[in-house]
């Protein structure tokens, strides 16, 4: 059997039982079998729920979703309400921002299709799966530089005692967790790894390890390296130096890459440009070889790569990303310098636009790059674009269900009382309106674009049914007026406090004189029984 809300009375009386008793009653109506099976649809499906176009097909989705922020009656809005889902909150002037009633505003940051932060709920919650209340984390520098936020997160896996191992923190952080002999993946502490995974930084640093690498490997050598043949009888660092300009396969012709390392650039019959290709041109000028003849070893400045190598080792903070190579002017003339790349602004742009492509795709522009000049500086970096798959956090399903169920109960309370209803969700809509504006005036309009505050209000300030049609501008001006009249407060966030918020309740409730009879129905009281429900 459907159960319906039990009503004992009115006003203040009716509200004091049915508060007392919301919990259990609350239970119960969960149970209902549309309820229930809304609930189960939402929690089973919203993870597939990528874009506003799939949540605006999904009717029962959407139902939910909707009814959660007490927006039910907007379900056939469909292009209203796709405008406020699709609006920029970062823009003062989308739909979402403008409107008034911020319940719309609340929908659109929850779900946050346009926003890069993924879905945004103020959830209490301990589960392992904290990477969207993280996202704003770039390295993992980021994370273990906050003491707080480092100690939350290893307490959800139950590692708060390594708080104070940053060291050992940052080797796990940074694991290539893809490769089995990783640092994580070597742990016999699963714990470590599923940590590591939350946050993805093992990927952010990957992206930029083949220029790392090379530093590294090159750190101190040039000293050592006066001569081409210094160069290829050093084995690793000969094969990391042809990798770099994509000729990993002339390692087994060291006197042949002697050659073109040591040619005349300016000759254009020479070994180098004899090739016709630019990678073995650049690799010549990246080491300056051909130089030696002439000048002592011990009077040459740096040559290119050496510039390089010391650019990449100087940076503070990995590249996370293209526009941080870009950003930084040393390190990019540097690499520029060292990939033998020209530096105009259309070029820069175009070397930008190259990082930024997917690998992956053949038809991205990386996929149809025929310029051979670009290859070994994309494949040094490997960029790749993040997947950005859209994920929900931990208890979104659950809070918007709880919010749906908790609107639904209160609409069938309504059925009955009215102002029972808006009793109920007073201090909710109160919190909504104080929590999403910024100034005393903003908070009262928004209360004037409530119905249930406004009603609330209105009532408790005596005012006549005709007040909403008089200048809005007048209307603030008598709100406040009012308001520091009857509570001493001219500030809609002073309601916040449990005993003005009590007395507001109360004022609204013996106001109201409700009428609604002192028991509930018979069939009411026969759910109410056969549910187990406990007067």
């Amino acid at each position: 059997m459907t159960f319906s809300p039990i009503l004992l009375g009115g006003g203040v009386t009716g509200y004091n039982f049915l508060n007392r008793t919301r919990d259990t009653q609350q239970d119960l109506y969960n149970q209902s079998p549309q309820v229930a099976r809304d609930i189960a649809q939402f929690k089973e499906k919203i993870e597939g729920i990528k874009t506003t176009e799939e949540l605006m097909d999904n009717r029962a989705m959407l139902r939910v979703a909707l009814g959660a922020f007490g927006l039910d009656d907007d379900i056939d809005n469909r292009a209203f309400i796709e405008r406020v889902l699709d609006s920029d909150l970062d823009d003062s002037t989308s739909l979402a921002n403008r409107l008034a009633d911020k319940r719309y505003f609340a929908l659109a940051e929850a779900f946050n299709f346009q926003g890069d932060d993924g879905p945004q709920l103020d959830i209490e919650d301990t589960s392992p799966d904290i990477s969207g209340q993280l996202a704003r984390l770039k390295t993992s520098d980021d994370l273990l530089t906050d003491g707080p936020l480092l100690r939350t997160a290893l307490d959800s896996f139950g590692l708060k005692s390594n708080a104070g191992d940053v060291f050992f923190l940052k080797q796990v952080l940074e694991s290539d967790l893809a490769d089995p002999g990783s640092f994580a993946n070597q742990l016999s502490d699963t714990r470590y790894a599923e940590f590591s995974e939350v946050f993805g930084f093992g990927e952010k640093v990957k992206a930029n390890e083949s220029i790392t690498a090379f530093a590294q490997l090159f750190e101190g050598q040039f000293d050592g390296l006066q001569t081409a043949e210094d160069l290829v009888e050093n084995e690793v660092l000969f094969e990391a130096a042809l990798k770099m300009f994509n000729l990993d396969n002339e390692v087994y012709r060291p006197d042949f890459m002697v050659d073109v390392l040591t040619s005349d650039l300016s000759d254009a019959a020479s070994v180098v440009n004899a090739q016709n290709d630019p990678r073995y041109v650049a690799m010549a000028e990246a080491f300056e070889f051909y130089r030696t003849p002439a000048v002592a070893p011990d009077t040459l400045p740096p040559s290119t790569a050496e510039k390089f190598v010391e650019a990449v080792l100087d940076r503070d903070t990995p590249l996370q990303e293209p526009s941080d190579l870009f950003t930084d002017f040393r390190l990019f003339i540097a690499t520029s310098n060292f990939f033998d790349l020209p530096t105009s602004s259309a070029q820069t742009r175009y070397a930008q636009r190259l990082l930024e492509a997917d690998k992956t795709d053949p038809q991205s522009l990386v996929g149809l790059l025929q310029d051979e000049r670009y290859i070994p500086f994309v494949n040094a970096f490997d960029f790749q674009p993040v997947a950005e798959e859209r994920t929900y956090p931990a208890g979104f399903a659950d809070k918007i269900t709880a919010n749906y169920s908790e609107r639904q109960f209160e609409i069938e309370v309504g059925n009955s009382d009215n102002s029972l209803r808006v009793a109920l969700a007073l201090e909710r809509e109160l919190d909504t309106v104080i929590e999403a504006s910024t100034s005393e005036n903003s908070r009262w309009f928004a209360v004037m674009a409530s119905p249930a505050l406004r009603s609330v209000f209105e009532s408790a300030f005596r005012l006549p049914a005709s007040f909403g049609n008089i200048d809005i501008d007048a209307q603030l001006t008598e709100f406040k007026a009012r308001s520091v009249q009857f509570f001493d407060t001219s500030d809609v966030a002073d309601y916040a406090q449990p005993d003005v918020l009590d007395q507001l309740r109360q004022t609204y409730l013996l106001q109201q004189n409700s009428t609604v009879g002192a028991s509930t129905s018979s069939a009411g009281l026969a759910s109410a029984l056969l549910s187990g429900f406990q007067f």
